[in-house]
């Protein structure tokens, strides 16, 4: 999945390519709609040292169907709970570009020589510079939103986070990340860098950038780049089907019932009479 900086880029892109209509509804939950192109994200940062249901929920969301979560967003929009439209919008934007990115980085980092999170934050890097931000001085992350309105409709998406533990998981979220960012380049990002090779945690090594871009980076940049090109128009007319079947009151599209990579949930095997060995029958 790309970074941060990624997400909140894609999101404003797939908000430009809505019909006029929806994406001016969801412009007036503007913070909502940013949030939420966090996704679970920001639950991971839950008291990040201490085992806790918020996170573990964030952790687990990404390995299974995001339908459930889609399905509570679509209560959510129905009950008329404020700011659950611009947040749901941006929740599914996140789900989409997981969706077309996360495959191509888990490959990507199986075979190069620079970890998961280290090809995230290359890319987020070059996003930034493209937008004229320094990575090395800011987190892309906006300032946390000061209406509880927003936090109540993001805890809806979840079975474990109250609003309060939202609002809380994102504050640690935008501190770690604004940490992160300010390493870059410097001795405390040696020293992160060092810490994350000896961690049994592949995916995290590397994750303070150096001064500059990693060679590789080049080339996983423009991937991602297509890859990101590619999922706006099909992102825009999903979400467009989704509030169309909330208004229509028929399910949402089944394109939804799939994992932050992408993938449809298994199918669980049937077992025939004929399949099972004579010697198990008793």
């Amino acid at each position: 999945m790309p970074n941060y900086y990624a997400h909140l880029t894609f999101g404003q892109r797939v908000l430009a390519d809505l019909p006029a209509g929806l994406s001016e509804l969801i412009e007036q939950e503007r913070e909502a709609f940013d949030l939420g192109c966090l996704g679970p994200d920001p639950l991971f940062f839950y008291q990040p040292i201490r085992p806790n249901a918020v996170r573990r929920e964030g952790i687990k969301m990404h390995r299974r169907s995001a339908l459930p979560a889609v399905e509570r967003l679509r209560q959510a929009i129905e009950d008329g709970v404020p700011m659950s439209t611009g947040y749901g919008a941006g929740f599914l934007c996140h789900l989409a570009l997981d969706s077309a990115c996360h495959g191509y980085v888990d490959d990507r980092a199986a075979d190069g020589p620079i970890s998961h999170m280290a090809i995230e934050g290359e890319y987020d890097r070059m996003l930034m510079e493209r937008d004229g931000l320094n990575a090395a001085e800011q987190s892309p992350l906006p300032s946390a939103p000061a209406d509880r309105a927003v936090w109540e409709a993001a805890s809806q998406a979840f079975v474990h986070a109250s609003p309060d533990q939202m609002r809380r998981a994102y504050r640690s979220m935008a501190f770690f990340s604004g940490f992160l960012a300010r390493s870059n380049g410097r001795m405390t990002g040696k020293v992160i860098g060092a810490v994350s090779h000896m961690l049994p945690i592949p995916s995290a090594k590397g994750i303070a950038l150096k001064e500059t871009p990693h060679p590789s980076a080049q080339e996983s940049n423009a991937d991602l780049n297509r890859l990101l090109e590619a999922a706006i128009p099909e992102t825009a007319e999903q979400i467009t089907a989704f509030f169309q079947a909330i208004s229509a009151e028929t399910p949402v599209p089944r394109w939804f019932d799939r994992d932050f990579k992408g993938n449809p949930p298994p199918i669980p095997q049937r077992i025939r009479w004929q399949d099972i060995p004579e010697h198990s029958v008793t």
